[in-house]
């Protein structure tokens, strides 16, 4: 239970490890790209981390990392052609970020295969359930301030809105930062370093 929490909150991969930066801002204009994005990675780094588990054992030393990359590059583009049969609007308004799921950081970093199984999944679920959760804070956040809405329900009218350069990626740099400044206060953490 303990990596759960870990993934979840103290080690989040995007407010304390810093991992995922790009998709966390350019991807998150809305809360439902937020969502998106951060659920589709949840499920990749769940399925990997136990395929991996499956795996790494019987895979030299030299080449689990390609295995392990192969692995994440079969589940996105399953994913993705899921998505984009099921919703291509939403293929769309992710982009890029989808494809590169595979390729972050943050999926990278899974157990070795020599933890259990339930250390394992629970971990991924963790660290999956902790980046959704910033994505979608995030995309809340973005989505209310630059178009005054929530999930597309218009939430303040008139011509212009709140703060539109929240909706940019310098604005989603600026909320990610105040973000992760409101974590550190609440944790009592900032300006140390930790492992």
């Amino acid at each position: 239970m303990k990596a759960f929490w870990e993934g979840l909150w103290t080690k989040n991969p995007v407010l304390v490890l810093a991992l995922g930066l790009v998709p966390a801002v350019a991807a998150t204009t809305t809360a439902a790209n937020g969502l998106a994005l951060g659920l589709i990675t949840a499920v990749i780094l769940v399925i990997a981390a136990f395929i991996n588990w499956l795996l790494v054992p019987h895979v030299p030393d030299n080449a689990r990392t390609a295995v392990k990359l192969l692995v994440l590059i079969v589940l996105v583009v399953a994913a993705y052609s899921v998505l984009l049969g099921q919703n291509p609007a939403m293929v769309s308004s992710l982009g890029i970020f989808l494809p590169l799921i595979a390729f972050s950081d943050l999926l990278l970093h899974q157990g070795e295969g020599t933890d259990g199984l339930t250390q394992v999944v629970l971990g991924a679920c963790g660290r999956g359930l902790g980046f959704t959760a910033v994505l979608l804070v995030l995309g809340i956040i973005r989505e209310f301030l630059g178009f005054g809405s929530i999930f597309g329900q218009q939430i303040v009218e008139g011509a212009l809105p709140p703060l539109a350069l929240a909706a940019s990626v310098p604005g989603g740099m600026v909320v990610l930062g105040l973000l992760m400044a409101f974590v550190n206060l609440v944790s009592k953490r900032g300006g140390e370093l930790h492992d």
